[in-house]
């Protein structure tokens, strides 16, 4: 029965320790307000520098799992190439090992002046002041600071926990037996790799080594394997991050696996070779504290060091064993967006905003290249008809719709997180534009419904009348493309061009309108005709105006770069640019006259 109790005692400890770290690392997350997913994203080719990112971030937030997941989502939303994700994931690698480090303080002597700095005097201390800060803090952010150090306390008593406990086991002949078994490398790797995948975190594993080494029984023979061993469980975290997402995310949970699993074989043959033909002085000692997480750090060094050279070889090594499905590459591509697009809205990507937004910022732009591929199959049918292109307007449509739906749901949830004020402006312009873009296509389908109308009844359009549709369709085509440049880059000229479009349209279309009725009025059109003609003219307008209204959304919460004043509202627009919308009035009527 002490077995027993002293066994759950141990686990209590691992749990403390576990839950220590996640408190720490989501508080620091949220203290950053983003700043660690955009320092990240400020990562160039420089491989040094990646490398040098991966691992100060992975120290600040203590956990390597948080950085690699922050780096499959941000390749899998392509904004990292998985070459430049490569170095920042080892220098994840690197950054974890500071973690049994600072354990180590726990085997601090008590004769030493630094005793005062250890866990079992502190520890209480920062749980004590974590829990005033949090109970008495007024903002936000004073909580979170109170949940931080807290979550620092936690980690060290549950440490502290562990050792004590783990100090009751040295003359258990059970754990003798157990770990002389593991002592065997390829026992040992098992053994460290399934704990930390069950755990998911290599830091919890060596927690427990530093533990158990109090006992006097861990040696060196006993724990390298296990340490190696530990290195390939924690890919399990970027595993199941990658589950769902698109072949880059899957590449990079590819690349994270990859690199531990070769430095493992690197050292497993490297120090058991030399074991084998020289021999190790010290390979039956006693280990402590301080020496597992000295090996921890040495593997993970040595790996970067040694792979590092080979960084091309590595990519190609992923791109060849992770491949993309015959199915994905022969998708038409508003399949393959609404497919691969929707994927990347996961809900493990809500605690990281910059890359939920950005995700969303995707599906949006996917949604304004379908409102548009459908506006070009619906302007086909006026020239000739065709069922199969309805089908695809409509299968189309209901992608436009399925998306709209899902975006819009999981940016209202992300509404719900603590998160900055320029997070939640962003989110709300979000959430208007990608309504204005599903109301281009709903227009579009709408067009496409006028058309198979005008189909049933066996109508068509006069010969100038189709010439005078072709001009109106031109000019809702480039308010569309502009609108979807002007959503992407934020560029205010766009927006100018958008104001410009509209009036231009305005104009064309009463110049337009008045030659029509004319035609009624003698008889030479369809009166039928002529109705579903001025029909056609008022859904393009309502798409331009919907473009327009993009285009002001987008405008709203653009800041000032580069002393452009692009925090003007398009309703500002015409008073502040007029001589530029002028100018380009005039260039609109050249490009789209048209002589009767």
């Amino acid at each position: 029965m002490d077995i027993v109790v002293s066994i759950l005692k141990m686990l209590g400890g691992l749990v403390l320790l576990i839950y220590g770290m996640k408190i720490l690392s989501s508080n620091l997350k949220k203290l950053s307000g983003g700043k660690l997913e955009k320092i990240l994203l400020n990562v160039t080719n420089n491989v040094f520098k990646a490398l040098l990112v991966g691992f100060l971030i992975t120290v600040v937030t203590h956990s390597s799992a948080a950085t690699t997941v922050i780096v499959v989502g941000l390749v899998g939303a392509n904004i990292l190439t998985l070459k430049n994700a490569i170095p920042i994931i080892m220098g994840a690698n690197i950054g974890t090992t500071m973690n049994s480090q600072i354990l180590r303080l726990a085997n601090i002597s008590s004769n030493s002046l630094l005793s005062l700095l250890t866990p079992e005097c502190f520890a209480p201390i920062l749980l004590i002041v974590g829990l005033l800060i949090l109970e008495k803090g007024k903002k936000q952010k004073t909580k979170d600071i109170g949940s931080l150090i807290m979550g620092l306390g936690l980690i060290f008593t549950g440490m502290m926990t562990m050792m004590n406990v783990a100090s009751t086991f040295s003359e258990l002949p059970i754990l003798t037996t157990i770990l002389q078994k593991l002592s065997n490398p390829l026992l040992g790797v098992i053994a460290g790799a399934i704990v930390t995948a069950i755990v998911q975190s290599s830091s919890a594993t060596i927690g427990i080594l530093q533990a158990l080494s109090t006992t006097g029984l861990i040696t060196y023979n006993t724990i390298i394997p296990i340490v190696l061993g530990q290195n390939i469980g924690t890919c399990v975290t970027s595993i199941f991050a990658s589950i769902g997402g698109n072949i880059n995310s899957k590449r990079v949970a590819a690349v994270h696996l990859y690199f531990n699993l070769i430095g493992t074989i690197i050292f497993l043959i490297g120090i058991y070779s030399y074991q084998s033909f020289m021999g190790f002085s010290f390979w039956q000692d006693a280990v402590d504290m301080g020496r597992i997480a000295d090996f921890h750090t040495i593997f993970n060094v040595v790996s970067t060091l040694v792979l590092l050279p080979f960084l091309n070889q590595l990519e190609k090594l992923t791109i060849l064993t992770v491949r993309e499905s015959k199915k994905n590459k022969d998708e038409d591509l508003e399949e393959s967006n609404h497919l691969v697009v929707l994927n990347t809205l996961d809900d493990k990507f809500k605690t990281i905003p910059t890359i939920a937004i950005s995700n969303s910022s995707k599906v949006i732009s996917t949604m304004s290249d379908l409102s548009l591929k459908n506006f070009l199959r619906s302007i086909k049918l006026v020239e000739k008809y065709d069922y199969k292109l309805l089908d695809k307007i409509q299968n189309c449509e209901d992608n436009i719709d399925k998306m709209e739906e899902e975006v819009t749901k999981y940016l209202v949830g992300l509404e719900n997180l603590d998160l900055t004020i320029e997070d939640n402006e962003i989110i709300s312009s979000l959430l208007n534009i990608e309504s204005e873009f599903e109301k281009v296509g709903d227009y579009s389908y709408r067009l496409a419904k006028t058309l198979e109308n005008m189909n049933e009844k066996d109508l068509d359009f006069s010969k100038i009348a189709k010439q005078e549709l072709k001009i109106m369709f031109d000019i809702t085509e480039e308010t569309i493309i502009k609108t979807q440049k002007l959503y992407k880059t934020k560029n205010i000229k766009k927006g100018i061009d958008i104001e410009a479009l509209k009036e231009f349209y305005g104009l064309k279309k009463e110049e337009i309108k008045a030659i029509h009725i004319n035609r009624l009025k003698r008889g030479s059109c369809n009166v039928e005709s002529g109705i579903a003609f001025l029909e056609i003219l008022n859904i393009c307008e309502s798409i331009i105006k919907h473009c327009e209204n993009v285009s002001e959304i987008s405008l709203i919460y653009t800041k000032k770069t580069d002393n452009n004043e692009n925090e003007f509202k398009v309703n500002n627009l015409t008073d502040k640019f007029k001589n530029e919308i002028s100018t380009r009035l005039k260039s609109y009527k050249k490009k789209y006259n048209f002589n009767y």
